[in-house]
């Protein structure tokens, strides 16, 4: 299981913006978060120093108040003439969907729903 030393260290000679993980003071949260995630999201993965890497930047990239409205729903924020628009942000990493695929709440299947009686017209 990585630990908060295995990913700073991979963290450090693999990842060129990590600015999110060089200025946190929560690192050991951001990988304990992202090591929970990661199990609930692929309970079927060996979990490796770089997943948890990208996780953990991901969910400190995630702190950023502007971000923080994406969280909450939040579509759009106006100012006089200025005006943000925010797209819904996904809770996984972009590099850990790229490796491992959809996670398993986006696999699960909904019961199939029968239609019985009634007519077309």
């Amino acid at each position: 299981m990585p630990t908060l030393e295995t990913v700073d260290l991979w963290i450090q000679g693999n990842v060129l913006d990590r600015k999110a993980w060089s200025d946190s003071t929560e690192k050991g949260i951001a990988v304990t978060q992202a090591t929970r995630n990661l199990v609930r999201w692929y309970p079927d993965t060996d979990l490796t120093d770089e997943l948890v890497a990208y996780q953990a930047i991901w969910e400190l990239q995630g702190m950023d108040p502007a971000l923080k409205f994406q969280k909450q729903g939040v579509k759009s924020v106006s100012e006089g003439s200025d005006r943000i628009d925010y797209s819904t942000r996904d809770k996984v990493s972009p590099d850990v969907r790229d490796t491992q695929g959809p996670p398993a709440f986006e696999l699960i299947e909904e019961a199939p729903v029968i239609l019985e009686g009634g007519r077309l017209i």
